[in-house]
């Protein structure tokens, strides 16, 4: 089956790295949701294909090294000319340097990788550049610290705070502290640690989707109304103009290529922004059934094709709330 798919001009083969975390899994979902295009999805992952449950929704899998390992790319490569793979969907943080820094051997054999440049991804993938970065443009963002800045002074500083790893994700390592003795263990506890501004408003995740040249598609910001582990398991779709106005022009200041979340927090009616993920977001099902299938959009546009409009609306107040499923092998 596999070699006859490849053979069939078509169809359009699109990788999907990182298949073990729902993002992966929601990227697939969005998909599968149309019958304009005729689609193949082959996953990878560093996981064996019976133990994660992406892999059941793919057409073609395989287990690839963890992204470090200097057989990661190659191995990438030899996949996406076994699997004649015309689209890239890279998922995964710790994966998304390393691919940008290789485009040009997905470029060589006419792969369009959705991904942002190489310095954009840099910025996001350190919170401390993106503070810097918010900063230098003059977004709203919560005053941020490394130890070094505040040795000596942990007495003096307003309490609560915000520890979390420079370079973290999925709310690992995110601690609040209450006062300087909790600071000084915290810190050591935490690897790269940066020191925040604790911020007690409403969380917010803006969805943002462009083209390769950074022009904007759609913007759909939505409240997060409970989280778990770094990911919604409820939330709701708004239309607000002081969070989607900003957030673009973020994207556009970053030079966004594809999909991102940009995250927020209303402190005194006031948008703060904190971060920027250069991929999609784990609760991108949300951001589709309120109408806007970002994958299926990507893939048009890799192919040539025109979208319907120049921007994008979609549906405010769209509720979701995530249960369990199991896949069994």
């Amino acid at each position: 089956m596999k070699g006859d798919y490849c053979k069939d001009s078509s169809v359009i083969n699109v990788l999907i790295t990182g298949m073990g975390s729902t993002t992966a899994i929601s990227v697939v979902k969005g998909l599968r949701q149309q019958k304009e295009i005729k689609l193949r999805i082959i996953g990878v992952d560093i996981n064996n294909k019976n133990e994660i449950a992406g892999s059941y929704f793919c057409d073609a899998f395989y287990r690839v090294p963890w992204a470090i390992d200097s057989n990661y790319i190659s191995e990438l490569v030899k996949i996406c000319k076994l699997e004649n793979i015309h689209i890239i969907f890279p998922i995964v943080d710790s994966e998304l340097e390393i691919i940008a820094a290789n485009i040009n051997l997905f470029c060589a054999i006419n792969i369009k990788v959705w991904l942002s440049e190489l310095k954009t991804i840099q910025i996001c993938n350190d919170k401390y550049k993106t503070y810097n970065f918010l900063l230098k443009h003059q977004f709203c963002t919560p005053q941020t610290w490394l130890p070094e800045e505040v040795k000596g002074r942990e007495e003096e500083m307003t309490y609560p705070l915000i520890v979390k790893p420079r370079n973290g994700f999925s709310s690992i390592d995110v601690f609040r502290v209450e006062n300087a003795v909790d600071l000084l263990q915290t810190l050591k506890k935490v690897n790269q640690p940066l020191i925040q501004e604790y911020l007690s408003g409403t969380e917010f995740t803006i969805d943002v989707v462009t083209d390769d040249k950074s022009h904007i598609l759609a913007v759909v910001p939505r409240e997060r109304i409970q989280v778990k582990a770094g990911i919604s398991y409820k939330g709701r779709t708004v239309k607000d103009e002081k969070l989607s106005e900003p957030a673009k022009e973020i994207a556009q200041a970053l030079n966004i290529n594809g999909h991102c979340n940009i995250q927020c927090r209303l402190q005194n009616n006031v948008p703060k922004f904190f971060e920027v993920n250069p991929r999609f977001s784990g609760t991108l099902p949300l951001t589709i059934a309120a109408g806007i299938n970002s994958p299926l959009m990507l893939v048009k546009l890799a192919q040539g094709k025109n979208l319907d409009q120049s921007f994008f609306d979609f549906k405010e107040n769209v509720y979701m709330a995530r249960y369990w499923e199991e896949i069994f092998y």
